[in-house]
């Protein structure tokens, strides 16, 4: 029966259903029926409900509970806390008659521990849809895009709305397509799928990407297809520059090592690498040398002072070339020209690394050997040459002086009798007899210039030094040139034969260079002897000339170098444009006594 508006008569609270407490205005509980006993938490007769409830709820339901009208539907129900536990009260939408209102109480604790977590799970699924680097979309059955994450809008180039059901395999490059569009009617029958394609870019880029298609499962049934997409670009162009240098490197005649920096102690570095030039060269395969050192090359003729410095310059992590002797597998020796580099690792915990470029360079050392031999040979046979060419003009300088001379000065003297004998004769015959005898006198000189020029005699007698201050005194009369000699021997020089010949041809051909070429106003010479060693020294004024030209003075300075190297002296010039001619000569004492 009713009381009031809004209020009704009080049944009886075993008849309703579910847990139900009846609680008065003040939220005392009144009443309780046997479900809401069985709950097993302490609501009871004459408990204040509010103070069963976490404070932070007891506002929202003594609201509803002093309310003097009818409450609306959308705020009968409230959630609350007690004691850990989470409950659903829906409050009845008008009071009874005493103005108490039935509250059903419901334990929803694990029902919203499930709502939370499957909340969560949500949250996970979408973080790892839109925070995944890698491109991923949902397509339907079509192959439309229906969902993409910001990383396809990065990879592409296009706003997420530009791409939003258009199909996938239109991003794909042409020539792939095909592919593609092949994967994904696999993974429309419940198969995984996955390829690698090329893609365009906005920007008319090329990418490289590995696309995996996934079946979006629903009661069983493919509802649509995850798309997986990652940038391999970079990879991609990894691998081919990998593999263009494997294959560069499988082809490459020498050999490549690469090792491990340390141990530099034995058993020395391991090898890591080795290309297939080293069993062209050594008859050792890559695979065998794996894990061993460099050092299993070296033998008894390799030489130790250069492998000392290979050590130095690996310690000192510095590049390093050197050739020295490695053997073979079968034992047999040959000749290693190797260059090694020093890898640093990149960043902090990497490995470093050696590199080396090992070449077999035997033919080119028999080459040389047999270029050294041939010059050998060639300079022999020109030093014998050179000396039969001086021991020529010793004797035609001496058959001039001897023979020629005696002749001319005999001729002299028997017409100087006649003119003495003569009284009677014209005077135009006495003149013409008195210019025979100046002609005579004339051819006199000009075989002695000869005979000297040929081969000064004192060269032999009294040797270098003696000869040179001659030589130089006939080359200031004769050119007007000023010549300072300066000797360190004090007349007591120790140069002869071959040594003298040499160092007075060198002369000859220097004193003839500045005279000819160099437009020089003062020449010294220098001559010094030092323990087993004679020093010559030639300095000019002159214009100078060129180091780098390809044949300066002709061929003067060659056959000063050629006559250098037969004795095995040094030679040293320097020069520049208008500086001058500087040449230093070192001959060591032990020249054969020319025959």
């Amino acid at each position: 029966m009713i009381k009031g508006k809004g209020c009704f008569m009080v049944p009886q609270i075993n008849v309703l259903p579910g847990a139900m407490l009846r609680v008065d205005p003040s939220g005392r509980i009144i009443d309780i029926n046997d479900a809401g006993r069985e709950l097993g938490v302490h609501f009871s007769p004459e408990q204040q409900l509010v103070r069963l409830l976490a404070p932070a709820d007891w506002g929202k339901l003594a609201s509803r509970l002093v309310a003097k009208y009818r409450i609306p539907e959308q705020a009968r129900e409230i959630e609350v806390c007690s004691e850990n536990r989470r409950y659903r009260l829906s409050i009845a939408a008008r009071a009874c008659s005493d103005c108490s209102r039935f509250v059903q109480i419901t334990d929803i604790t694990e029902y919203r521990s499930l709502s939370e977590q499957i909340a969560m799970n949500e949250q996970r699924y979408r973080s790892l849809f839109t925070q995944n680097p890698d491109v991923v979309c949902s397509l339907d059955l079509q192959g439309r895009l229906v969902e993409c994450n910001h990383a396809t809008e990065h990879l592409t180039g296009h706003a997420l709305e530009q791409l939003r059901w258009n199909r996938w395999v239109s991003l794909v490059d042409t020539a792939d397509r095909e592919a593609a569009q092949t994967c994904f009617e696999a993974a429309l029958v419940g198969n995984p799928c996955s390829h690698r394609c090329k893609i365009r870019n906005r920007s008319g880029r090329k990418l490289v990407i590995q696309v995996t298609y996934m079946p979006i499962l629903v009661n069983d049934q493919v509802a649509g297809i995850f798309c997986v997409a990652r940038d391999k670009t970079e990879r991609y162009r990894l691998e081919e520059s990998r593999r263009l240098l494997q294959a560069c490197m499988a082809q490459v005649q020498d050999v490549i090592f690469i090792t491990e920096a340390d141990p530099l102690d034995e058993p020395g570095p391991r090898i890591i690498y080795a290309n297939e030039g080293l069993e062209r060269v050594t008859g050792y395969s890559p695979e065998e040398v794996l894990g061993r050192t460099p050092r299993m090359l070296q033998g008894p003729d390799t030489d130790r002072a250069a492998l000392d410095r290979i050590r130095a310059a690996l310690e000192a992590r510095k590049p390093i070339k050197e050739v020295v002797v490695n053997y073979c597998k079968d034992g047999e020796p040959f000749w290693n020209e190797i260059e090694i580099v020093h890898i640093a690792a990149g960043n902090p915990g990497q490995k470093a690394y050696f590199a080396s470029v090992q070449r077999d360079v035997t033919r080119i050392k028999q080459r040389e050997a047999a270029l050294r031999q041939s010059q050998e040979e060639l300079r022999r046979l020109s030093r014998a040459q050179e000396g039969m060419l001086e021991q020529e003009r010793r004797r035609i300088a001496r058959d001039l002086h001897d023979e020629l001379g005696q002749t001319l000065t005999a001729l002299k003297l028997n017409l100087g009798l006649t003119l003495s004998d003569l009284s009677e004769v014209p005077q135009a015959s006495l003149q013409r007899l008195e210019g025979l005898i100046g002609h005579v006198d004339g051819a006199v000189e000009k075989v002695r210039e000869i005979a000297a020029n040929l081969r000064p005699a004192m060269l032999d007698d009294l040797g270098f030094e003696a000869t040179a201050e001659w030589f130089l005194n006939q080359c200031t009369d004769r050119g007007g040139l000023e010549v300072r000699w300066w000797s360190g021997t004090a007349g007591t020089g120790r140069a002869k034969g071959e040594v003298a010949t040499a160092l007075f041809r060198i002369l000859q051909e220097c004193m003839t260079n500045v005279s000819r070429h160099s437009n020089a106003s003062s020449v010294t010479v220098d001559y010094t002897e030092r323990a087993g060693s004679a020093v010559l020294e030639i300095n000019d004024n002159g214009e100078g000339f060129d180091p780098g030209q390809s044949r300066p003075f002709g061929f003067g300075l060659l056959g000063i170098r050629e006559r250098v190297a037969m004795l095995d002296g040094t030679l040293n010039v320097e020069s520049a444009i208008g500086r001058g001619v500087r040449i230093k000569v070192e001959l060591p004492m032990e020249g054969k006594a020319d025959d």
